[in-house]
């Protein structure tokens, strides 16, 4: 959607609904922040004025509300827990079906049948819930199947790398923002873990950002070669294992050292994020991390990602 400056509907009027629009089809989830007037006077040239016209209206709407000194934000949906335990369009009987359907197929190699259910989720509710509630719900199942020898390695195996495969089209088949904040996103050094870092990419490029997945196993060298040449706002790394952790620490403490990262907001750098399995299962050593902790959750990290990024942008434009 783009805004028609020649039409003879007001430029707010075509901004609101594209804003409503996003709201409507799960972009910005409840109680999530908008993107301020000076970003949307960045992203669309437009005026202070035609912008705060646009926000009022999603306000008066009942859209969105505000919080002083903090900005616009997205009102709870109808049927919606504030808590967001439960996503709009998700269904927890449904997705039960689809699980056992879906486990049947994956330990029995069958990727026709596998591909068969992916679709009809896809068809019935919303890609978050599908790749976020479904594929994790499944993963957690095999996991502990694996864990209790009720599922041989190769299947344990061959399932995941199928779900993998099913994300990573789903990431592919999202389309990329012709503008945006840019997010690299990759794993830590020896780290072949990720489905976590591919939900993160698919919830990030549907909310807007350009992102750039280097995927596992990256280098630091090659992080630093890839953070200089594309100058993101935000850098996600994600570790499973304590190896890999240790090894995102170490990361971490060159990318400050070179200076080409900050830890915190407000600066005119790269912020430095992480997150994954290994941190979830062992949060004492989050402190020890040079950057800010994106959270427990993808729905977490995803606002973390995104209020951090708008905070930079509000301090650049400042």
């Amino acid at each position: 959607m783009f805004l028609d400056k020649q039409h003879p509907r007001p430029i707010y009027v075509q901004l609101k609904e594209i804003l409503q629009g996003k709201i409507e089809n799960g972009f910005y989830l409840s109680h999530q922040k908008l993107p301020s007037e000076r970003d949307l006077c960045r992203q669309h040239q437009l005026s202070r004025m035609t912008a705060r016209k646009a926000l009022k209206a999603l306000i008066a709407e009942g859209f969105a509300y505000t919080q002083v000194g903090k900005g616009t934000f997205v009102s709870a949906r109808s049927g919606e827990p504030i808590n967001g335990e439960e996503r709009i369009g998700f269904n927890k009987t449904a997705n039960n079906n689809y699980k056992h359907q879906l486990v049947t197929h994956l330990l029995s190699f069958n990727c026709v049948g596998a591909e068969q259910v992916v679709s009809k989720a896809l068809s019935a509710q919303p890609i978050e819930a599908v790749a976020g509630e479904l594929f994790t719900d499944v993963i957690r199942h095999l996991e502990q199947q694996w864990q209790n020898g009720e599922v041989n390695l190769s299947a344990h195996n061959y399932a995941i790398t199928t779900l993998q495969t099913q994300l990573m089209a789903m990431v592919n088949a999202t389309a990329m923002p012709s503008s945006g904040p840019k997010a690299l996103l990759c794993c830590a050094p020896d780290d072949r873990h990720e489905l976590g870092l591919l939900l993160l990419a698919l919830n990030l490029r549907r909310r807007g950002f350009l992102v750039v997945y280097l995927g596992p196993n990256c280098t630091a060298d090659g992080v630093h070669q890839v953070i200089g040449a594309i100058r993101p706002e935000i850098v996600c790394v994600s570790a499973a294992t304590q190896l890999a952790a240790d090894k995102l620490k170490q990361l971490g403490k060159q990318c400050v050292e070179r200076n080409i990262v900050s830890t915190a907001a407000h600066a005119h750098k790269p912020v430095f994020t992480f997150g994954g399995v290994a941190f979830a299962q062992n949060l004492e050593q989050v402190s020890s991390i040079p950057g800010i902790y994106l959270g427990n959750t993808i729905d977490h990290a995803v606002l973390t990602a995104q209020n951090l990024v708008y905070a930079n942008n509000e301090a650049i434009l400042c």
